[in-house]
C-alpha cells in the first residue's frame, strides 16, 4: 500500500499525533503511523525504514521532547534517503513543543509547519499543502459532533508505551465511562509497572483522534515527579495546583497565599464549569501507605478537589495508583467507580515480546510471561533487554536470574530486568559506561533532572566512580548516550516547564522503578559516590538560587529541593542553618508558613533530617536542632491534620528538651502537646501537661524572659475553661495578661491566638444566652449585660486585629476576624431574634473562614464553619448551614478532632432539632445513619453527650441539657 506521509513520534506526544492523524484521514490522505503498523518479529528500526519508503512524503514531527526519533543516525539515515529520492520532507511543529530546533543540514531550508498554537484550519492547510503539492480548496478539521475547539494543556505524562497490548476491553470500557454522566472520577488501581499510564496515554490518544469527543477542556499532570522515596510520604500537590489554576483561568489564586482546602475547592469549581477531561497520573506519593489510614490523601488541596469532583463535575477525572483512595470510599457505588487493573493476559504479553524482537516458540513465550505473572513494565524492559543484548533469542532469559519475588513488594520483577540491564552495560565498553553512568545519575533524583542540575553533576571536578564517562561529553555524544536509553524504555526526556530552572531545556527522566533502583545500587555500593553527587547538587541549588525579598512557594522549590539533597550528602546541620532556616522560614519570621501556609512542603523538608519519621531525628545536627526539628515536625503534623502522627514527635521534642534541661523548649513542647490533646479530647491530660508547661516556662524566666510563660498560662487558661473550671480559667488568663502589661506596656492585651483564647472565655456568657434564646424564645433573659460584654470583646479584638494586620500574620488575622464576627452575630440575636446582619459584620465572618484556610492550620478550621453555619441558618440559608456543618465534621473526623465533632453534633441538633418528616414537611438533614439505619436530632444529641463525657469537655454541659430540655423535652 502507498501512503501519503509518514508520521512518527514519541508516546509524549502520542495524543497530539493521534489527533493529527485523524484529521488528515478526514481529509482523505493516507497516513503510515508507526504504532498502527506494527508487526510481531520485526524490528522497529526496519519498519520504520519500511515506512518511509513506503510514503509520498515524511513530517519531521517536533514535539516535547524535541527531533525525538529523528534525532537517531539510523533515522536520519533514512531521512536522507528520502531526500534523495525527492520525497517532501515537511518540518512540524507540534502543540507542547517549547522551541525551533535545529535541523540536519539537509533539511535546514524546509518551510516550517507551526502548530503549537493547536490543529487550526490555517496550519493544517500548510501541512496539507507541503505533502501533496496542492492548496486545498477546503479543510474538514471540525469535530465529527460540531462541537467546539477543545482547549488542550501540553501532556505532562510520561512512561507510556509505544503500543499498547491486550487492553482492548479496557478502552472500550473508558469510552463507557467518559459516556455517561453518571461517573464523575475514575479511579484505576494496579501496582507500578502493570501498565495504567500506558492504558490511559493510549485512550487519550484514541480521543485526540475523534477530536476529544466533546470535551472542552483536556489536562493531566503526572505525580511520578514526586518519586517513591522513603520519606514519600511528605509530598504534596501544590506544583500540579498552580499550574493547573493557571490553565484554567485563575492566576491570582494560583499566585495566592490561600489555604490548600480553598485552591482545591476552586480548582473543583473551575474544572466543573467545562465538561472536562482531567487525568491525575500515579498519585500514590500523596496517600499515606498501608496502616490506620490507609490510601487516604495526605494533601489536602487534592483531597478536596476529588471529592469536590465527585460530587459535581461534567465532564471526567482519571485517577491511577498503586493504592486505593480512601477518600472516594463514599462515591465509589455511585459517581467515583474504581477499577483493578490486572497484569497482561498470556497472549497479550507475548505479543508484546514478539513486538520488541524477542523470538522463541509459543512454549517459550508463554513460560517467560507466565514467570514474571505478566507484569507490563517488566516484559517490556526484559523484551528489549534480549532484543539487544541477545538477538533477541528468547532462551537467554535465563539470565535473568528471576527469584520468587516478595509478594509484598511492588517491582520486585522489574528490578531482576533492570539488573540485567545494568550487567550488560557494565560490559558494554565506553557506550556502556555512559549509558549506566546517566541511569545512575538519575538515582539521585526525586523528580525529572532539571538540565542545570545534570550540568552541575557533568562538570569538573569528577565525581570519583560515578561521573568519570560524562565529565567532558561533548553534546553529541551526550545526545547519543540519551537516546540509546530511550531506545532501551529506560529513559525519557521530560518537557523543562515540570522543573523549576530554565524553560528551554530538556531535562531527563525515568520511570520511578528505574529511579528506585539505580538509588539504591548507588546508595548502597558506591556510599562516597552518593554523597559527593548529592553534595555537588545541594551546592548547586543552594548557590544559584535567588528567591527574591518576597518569594511565592514556586521561588522556594528549588530551595526545598536544596534541602533534601544536602541530608543525603550528611549536610544536615548546613543545610538547616543555611537554607531551610536562615532561607526558607527566614528565622523567627517564619515566613514559609505564616505567610504562605506552606506546611505541606515544609513538612517534605523536615522529613529529610529524620532517619525515620517521625522518631529518629539525624544526630549530625546538635542537640538543641535535633529537639527544635522534632517539634517542626510535630507542629507541621497538627496543621496538617494529621493530629494522631504529630504526638510523639511533639511529646519526644519535650523529653529531649527536659533532659538537656533546656526549659524554654520543654514549656513550648508541653504547651502544644496541651493543645494537641484537648482538640483529640483529652482534657484531663491537656490540663495536666499545661500545669507542666507552665513550670518549665517559669524556670525559663531567668535567660528568656516571661514571654513563654504568658504563652503557658493562657493554654492552661483555655484547658481549664474546656474542663469547665471557668473561673479557675479567668484567673489564670487575667494573671497572664497582668505579665503582659509588666512586659510589654505598650501593648495591654493578650493577643495572637492568646488573644483570641481569652475573648472566646468572655463570650462563654452570651453564647450560652444566644443558643437559649435560640431554643426556647425566652423573653425573661436579660440581655443588656450580655450585650455590653460583647462589645467589650469587639473592642479587645479591634485592637488586637492591628497587631496581627502590621504582621502578616494568616491565623490571628483570621481568629481576630471570628472574633469579631461572633461579636456581632451573638449581640444582634441577643438585641433582636429576627436580626439581619451589617454588610460590614458578616464580612468578618466569611474573612474568617476564607483566612482559616489560607492559615492552613486544621484544628482551627471548624471554629470558623461552625459560626457561620449559624449566621446562614438565621438568614434562611438552612442548606449553606448544613454544607458547612458537614465540612467541619469532615475535618474534625480525620483529625479525629473530637471537641469539634461534639460541637458539630450538637450544632447540627440545634439548628435542625425541629424538622421532621410530617405531612411533607422537611427531613432532618441528617436522618440515615451510614449504615443506612433512621436518624434523628435525638441521635446527634446523644452522640454530643457521650463526647462530652469521654473527654471531659464539661464546658458544654449547661448547652447540652438546655438542648435535650428543649429539643426532647428532658430536664
Amino acid at each position: 500500500m502507498v501512503f501519503d506521509v509518514f508520521l512518527s513520534h514519541n508516546s509524549n506526544d502520542k495524543p497530539a499525533v493521534r489527533e493529527l492523524k485523524g484529521l488528515l484521514a478526514a481529509n482523505e490522505l493516507q497516513v503510515w503511523l508507526d504504532e498502527d503498523e506494527l508487526q510481531p518479529g520485526i524490528p522497529w528500526q526496519q519498519l520504520l525504514e519500511a515506512g518511509i519508503k513506503a510514503s509520498k512524503s515524511v513530517a519531521v514531527l517536533v514535539g516535547q521532547d524535541g527531533l525525538g526519533p529523528w534525532e537517531d543516525e539510523e533515522m536520519q539515515g533514512a531521512l536522507i534517503l528520502a531526500v534523495k529520492t525527492k520525497r517532501p520532507c515537511i518540518p512540524v511543529l507540534l502543540p507542547g513543543a517549547s522551541t525551533q530546533p535545529e535541523l540536519p543540514m539537509f533539511l535546514a531550508n524546509r518551510t516550517w509547519v507551526d502548530l503549537r498554537a493547536g490543529l487550526g484550519e490555517e496550519g493544517l492547510a500548510k501541512l496539507i499543502w507541503g505533502i501533496t503539492g496542492k492548496k486545498p480548496a477546503r479543510i474538514e478539521n471540525q469535530r465529527p459532533d460540531n462541537s467546539p475547539q477543545a482547549r488542550v494543556a501540553p501532556t505532562r505524562l510520561h512512561h507510556g508505551a509505544d503500543h499498547l497490548f491486550g487492553r482492548d476491553d479496557e478502552l472500550a470500557a473508558l469510552d463507557q465511562i467518559a459516556s455517561d454522566p453518571r461517573k464523575k472520577v475514575l479511579t484505576i488501581v494496579a501496582f507500578g509497572g502493570v501498565g495504567k499510564t500506558s492504558l490511559v496515554i493510549e485512550w487519550m490518544a484514541r480521543q485526540a483522534a475523534k477530536n476529544w469527543q466533546g470535551f472542552e477542556r483536556v489536562f493531566d499532570w503526572s505525580f511520578f515527579s514526586q518519586g517513591t522515596r522513603e520519606k514519600g510520604d511528605t509530598a504534596s500537590a501544590e506544583g500540579f495546583v498552580a499550574a493547573a489554576l493557571r490553565f484554567f483561568g485563575d492566576e491570582a489564586m494560583a499566585e495566592s497565599a490561600a489555604s490548600p482546602w480553598d485552591k482545591g475547592a476552586r480548582l473543583a469549581q473551575l474544572v466543573a464549569e467545562h465538561r472536562t477531561l482531567l487525568v491525575l497520573d500515579g498519585v500514590e506519593p500523596l496517600q499515606h501507605p498501608p496502616g490506620p489510614l490507609a490510601g487516604e490523601l495526605k494533601d489536602p488541596a487534592l483531597a478536596t478537589l476529588l471529592k469536590g469532583l465527585a460530587r459535581s463535575n461534567s465532564g471526567l477525572c482519571i485517577v491511577t495508583t498503586r493504592e486505593r483512595v480512601a477518600d472516594l470510599a463514599p462515591f465509589r457505588d455511585t459517581t467515583a467507580p474504581e477499577w483493578q487493573l490486572q497484569h497482561l493476559s498470556i497472549p497479550a504479553g507475548v505479543e508484546l515480546l514478539k513486538t520488541v524482537g524477542v523470538r522463541g516458540t509459543e512454549a517459550e513465550f508463554h513460560q517467560l510471561v507466565e514467570k514474571v505473572k505478566g507484569h507490563a513494565l517488566t516484559l517490556n524492559l526484559l523484551g528489549r533487554y534480549l532484543a539487544k543484548a541477545h538477538g533477541g533469542d528468547i532462551r537467554k532469559s535465563d539470565q535473568v536470574r528471576f527469584e520468587k519475588a516478595d509478594a509484598a513488594t511492588q517491582g520486585g520483577y522489574a528490578f531482576k530486568t533492570i539488573g540485567a540491564y545494568e550487567r550488560w552495560l557494565n560490559e558494554g565498553g565506553t557506550d556502556g559506561a555512559r549509558q549506566l553512568a546517566v541511569l545512575r545519575l538519575l538515582g539521585l533524583f526525586d523528580r525529572p533532572a532539571d538540565a542545570g542540575c545534570v550540568r552541575a553533576l557533568r562538570t569538573e571536578p569528577v565525581i570519583a566512580d560515578l561521573t568519570e564517562p560524562l565529565v567532558g561529553l561533548d553534546e553529541e555524544d551526550w545526545n547519543l548516550t540519551v537516546s540509546a536509553l530511550e531506545d532501551c524504555g529506560l529513559v525519557s526526556r521530560a518537557s523543562q516547564f515540570e522543573t523549576s530552572k530554565s524553560k528551554l531545556e530538556t531535562a531527563l527522566d525515568a520511570h520511578p522503578l528505574v529511579r528506585e533502583y539505580f538509588a539504591k545500587q548507588l546508595r548502597e555500593t558506591k556510599i562516597e559516590s552518593w554523597r559527593a553527587a548529592h553534595r555537588r547538587l545541594y551546592e548547586y541549588l543552594r548557590d544559584t538560587t535567588k528567591e527574591g525579598d518576597e518569594p511565592t512557594l514556586e521561588h522556594l522549590q528549588p530551595l526545598y529541593q536544596a534541602v533534601a539533597h544536602g541530608c543525603q550528602a550528611e549536610l544536615q546541620q548546613d543545610a538547616c542553618d543555611n537554607v531551610y532556616f536562615a532561607r526558607i522560614i527566614r528565622g523567627r519570621e517564619e515566613y514559609s508558613w505564616r505567610k504562605l501556609g506552606a506546611f505541606g512542603s515544609d513538612l517534605r523538608a523536615i522529613a529529610c533530617f529524620f532517619e525515620q519519621p517521625w522518631g529518629r531525628v539525624s544526630l549530625a545536627l546538635t542537640e538543641a536542632d535535633q529537639s527544635w526539628m522534632v517539634n517542626e515536625a510535630a507542629f507541621r503534623l497538627r496543621a496538617l491534620g494529621r493530629l494522631t502522627e504529630s504526638i510523639q514527635p511533639m511529646r519526644v521534642s519535650g523529653e529531649m528538651d527536659i533532659k538537656r534541661k533546656a526549659w524554654k523548649g520543654a514549656a513550648a513542647s508541653y504547651s502544644n502537646l496541651s493543645e494537641l490533646e484537648l482538640t483529640l479530647g483529652g482534657v484531663a491530660r491537656a490540663v495536666g501537661d499545661a500545669e507542666q508547661s507552665v513550670i518549665y516556662a517559669d524556670d525559663s524566666n531567668a535567660d528568656s524572659g516571661r514571654f513563654m510563660s504568658i504563652v503557658c498560662r493562657t493554654e492552661h487558661a483555655d484547658t481549664l475553661h474546656n474542663a469547665g473550671r471557668r473561673a479557675d480559667a479567668e484567673a489564670r488568663f487575667r494573671e497572664a495578661e497582668q505579665m503582659q502589661i509588666k512586659d510589654r506596656p505598650d501593648q495591654p492585651l493578650l493577643y495572637s491566638v492568646r488573644g483570641f483564647r481569652y475573648c472566646d472565655l468572655l463570650l462563654a456568657a452570651p453564647e450560652l444566652a444566644v443558643w437559649q434564646l435560640l431554643l426556647s424564645r425566652k423573653s425573661e433573659i436579660l440581655t443588656a449585660k450580655l450585650v455590653e460584654s460583647c462589645r467589650a470583646v469587639s473592642q479587645r479584638a479591634t485592637q488586637t486585629i492591628k497587631i496581627a494586620d502590621r504582621n502578616s500574620w494568616l491565623l490571628e488575622i483570621a481568629l481576630d476576624h471570628l472574633t469579631l464576627g461572633r461579636v456581632a452575630l451573638y449581640a444582634a440575636i441577643l438585641e433582636n431574634s429576627d436580626f439581619i446582619l451589617l454588610p460590614s459584620d458578616l464580612s468578618h465572618i466569611n474573612a474568617a473562614v476564607d483566612g482559616l484556610r489560607r492559615a492552613g492550620q486544621q484544628q482551627y478550621l471548624p471554629l470558623g464553619f461552625l459560626t457561620r453555619a449559624l449566621q446562614r441558618f438565621r438568614e434562611d440559608d438552612a442548606e449553606g448551614a448544613r454544607a458547612d456543618l458537614d465540612e467541619a465534621w469532615e475535618i474534625a473526623e480525620r483529625g479525629p478532632m473530637r471537641l469539634h465533632m461534639a460541637d458539630i453534633h450538637l450544632y447540627r441538633a440545634r439548628l435542625f432539632g425541629r424538622m421532621r418528616d410530617e405531612g411533607g414537611g422537611k427531613k432532618y438533614p441528617w436522618d440515615k445513619n451510614p449504615d443506612g439505619s433512621p436518624r434523628g436530632p435525638k441521635d446527634d444529641l446523644d452522640a454530643a453527650e457521650k463526647l462530652i463525657n469521654d473527654c471531659g469537655y464539661h464546658r458544654r454541659d449547661e448547652e447540652l441539657a438546655d438542648a435535650k430540655r428543649a429539643i426532647l423535652g428532658k430536664t
